[in-house]
């Protein structure tokens, strides 16, 4: 969360830092900040250059040097509602008002240019109402008029969000383009450029730069080449992951703006992913917003950034609503499944630096001689000769260890959620100790295949040993399910494994289908009990990753829950995505329900004597019922 620091973070001295004058550090103009003397020197700058072409020349060249002198000496803009003294919100007498820009929109614009100029992608990450919009659509309409053969797209969720013109030469301010040809029309007349102005189109006469608008389909932007393509409220765009992917070969200047709208959104993803530069734009930056802002501390230990309009708007919106227009929250904007301060509470109990330093990294498996025909004997005898752990590996076990196993005086069980193994998401193996519920070991690996991963389950049965033996357990949907349960149940044969309930009826019989299967009521059913443990002490979790991983769950519109980053997936591919709470899930189910059930062991040759053997007591079953009592015949 933006407004949440581990570390109490420095909001500087002086804020806002309000100037009378402004020099241009491009042109070495001196501009008013107030907004009434900066009204007043405007009108005095149009009245000197209306009848003085050169100074109409010098201006006209100091603008198209400086987007920033341009904004604050011609460009005004909408402004219907600001902050008062008490923190609350107020009607402006005037809406139209010069475009004064604060320090964080000067640094924005700027930033927004810089990428435009050198062709990178640039993420504005916002809080309502701080003028991202207008930034954007400003720096373009610059290039649009004071640069040649310049080519912008921009693009909205919907077609009248972008454009409304329906007759004459402007649309409606609220969609895009009737902010752009707001802009133009309050330019003085020899600034102002010849438009030849269409519904979605806008184009220069005099250098031939143009804009065009489309609405958020699948195929946007797909046409033709651009400078630089503007996203506004990507959060909102349904088929955003469609256009991010289109609009990589049509511009190397993408600008996503938006709010979050929930962390399984294609802009969300974009945002958390680490593979595009982001420029927040935060309230607390806003003069008004921020005004007498300050630090406070939770019971957590996280610092967070208030001020008298935030605690004003905090008791005016709802959790969510909040986190989605003030805090750019990603996880809490969207309707997570697990609680985010009690899972918040657990990291800070179990997760906290002191556990990360002693875990140990291992690797367990059975060595590489030993042939798969032999190692049902292995698992049968509870024979641990084979099996190899050694420091460094992908193995992290957080509880202590006698003669490099676990405390043997316990049960565990361990549960596997199943990914394809092709590096598109994990294959996580969880362990839980039954007594304690400590989860006191996890292996995760994207590039592992599930044939593989079924060996390296086993050898983590039969490394943790316990009392009994430790309960196999993993979800058994998808092909990599199927393949994995093949390999442990037929091929391995492990001794212990799950084998699935019925849900939903008072007694919940065992089947004969080995593996948890999944289905939305199942999936619930199990997630809830995580949930309940997590809100009830019932799991120790000491793994970050796995309790960041609570954070993305969502209930989908479908009516399932699942990780935010699958929202835009099809079933199929949710049910060949693995991951770390699942893993958790199924650890926890073993542990509750032991639906374990022992497997027969290695089938014995036909010609041996155990073989013979078997064979021997079916032909005298067979024989008995033979010569069963006849009831007819009494």
């Amino acid at each position: 969360m933006p407004n949440e620091f581990a570390e109490k973070p420095d909001l500087g001295e002086n804020f806002p830092c309000l100037v009378d004058h402004w020099t241009c550090p491009v042109t070495g103009l001196s501009v008013p900040k107030d907004p009434d003397a900066n009204l007043a020197w405007r009108a005095e700058i149009l009245a000197l250059a209306e009848n003085d072409p050169q100074l109409q020349q010098d201006l006209y060249t100091a603008c198209g040097n400086s987007v920033l002198f341009w904004v604050n000496a011609f460009v005004w803009t909408l402004r219907y509602f600001q902050p008062d003294e008490a923190g609350g919100v107020k009607q402006v007498e005037t809406k139209h008002t010069p475009m004064v820009t604060w320090e964080i929109q000067d640094r924005h614009m700027l930033r927004i240019e810089h990428a435009i100029d050198v062709g990178e992608d640039l993420l504005t990450d916002k809080s309502r109402d701080m003028g991202a919009t207008w930034d954007h659509l400003t720096v373009l309409m610059h290039k649009f008029i004071f640069e040649g053969d310049r080519s912008f797209l921009v693009v909205s969720n919907k077609e009248d969000n972008v454009d409304q013109l329906s007759g004459g030469t402007m649309a409606d301010p609220a969609t895009l383009f009737g902010k752009l040809d707001y802009i133009v029309s309050f330019l003085p007349e020899w600034m102002r450029p010849t438009v030849e102005r269409k519904r979605l189109h806008m184009v220069n006469r005099h250098n031939n730069s143009r804009i065009d608008g489309e609405s958020a389909n699948k195929n946007a932007g797909t046409s033709g080449r651009r400078d630089a393509i503007f996203l506004d409220e990507m959060s909102k765009m349904e088929h955003g992951e469609d256009i991010k992917r289109s609009t990589r070969d049509v511009s190397a200047c993408r600008l996503p703006c938006s709010t979050p709208n929930g962390a399984g959104t294609a802009y969300s993803k974009w945002r958390l992913s680490g593979t595009i530069p982001v420029f927040v734009l935060a309230w607390w930056e806003h003069p008004e917003k921020g005004a007498n802002r300050y630090l406070e501390q939770d019971e957590l230990g996280r610092w967070k950034i208030r001020s008298p309009w935030y605690n004003n708007e905090a008791e005016a919106r709802s959790p969510k609503e909040l986190a989605i227009e003030v805090d750019m929250d990603h996880v809490g904007s969207g309707d997570t499944f697990f609680e985010a301060m009690i899972i918040e509470e657990h990291r800070l109990m179990f997760a906290g630096p002191k556990y990360q330093n002693r875990v140990r990294k291992m690797t367990i498996n059975f060595d590489s001689e030993v042939p798969d025909s032999a190692i049902p004997g292995y698992l049968q005898k509870e024979d641990l000769s084979k099996i190899h752990y050694t420091p460094n590996g992908r193995w992290r076990i957080w509880c202590s260890l006698t003669k490099a196993r676990p405390d043997q005086s316990k049960t565990y069980s361990v549960g596997v959620d199943i990914g394809k193994g092709m590096g598109a998401s994990n294959s996580v193996i969880s362990i839980l100790c039954n007594e304690t519920k400590e989860k006191i070991a996890e292996f995760a690996c994207a590039n592992t295949p599930p044939y593989e991963l079924a060996k390296i389950a086993c050898a983590a049965c039969l490394w943790v040993g316990g009392k009994n033996r430790a309960l196999l357990i993993w979800e058994n949907n998808g092909d990599p399910g199927f393949d994995f349960g093949n390999m442990v149940a037929r091929k391995y044969q492990y001794p212990n494994i799950y084998f699935d309930r019925s849900s939903g009826t008072v007694a919940e019989k065992v089947g004969k289908r080995y593996g948890w299967r999944s289905s939305r009521e199942k999936k619930a059913e199990g997630l809830g009990l995580l949930r309940r443990a997590y809100a009830h002490g019932g799991i120790i979790n000491h793994s970050v990753e796995s309790l960041d991983e609570t954070l993305t769950y969502v209930h989908y519109d479908s009516g399932g829950i699942g990780p935010s980053e699958l929202l835009e997936e099809s079933s199929t591919a949710r049910a060949t995505h693995g991951d770390r709470v699942i893993a958790d899930m199924l650890c926890l189910i073993g542990a509750g329900r032991s639906g374990g059930k022992r497997v027969a062991g290695p089938v014995a040759p036909e010609r041996s004597f155990a073989g013979r053997m078997k064979t021997w007591k079916k032909s005298k079953k067979r024989r008995a019922l033979k010569t069963s009592f006849d009831w007819r015949a009494a």
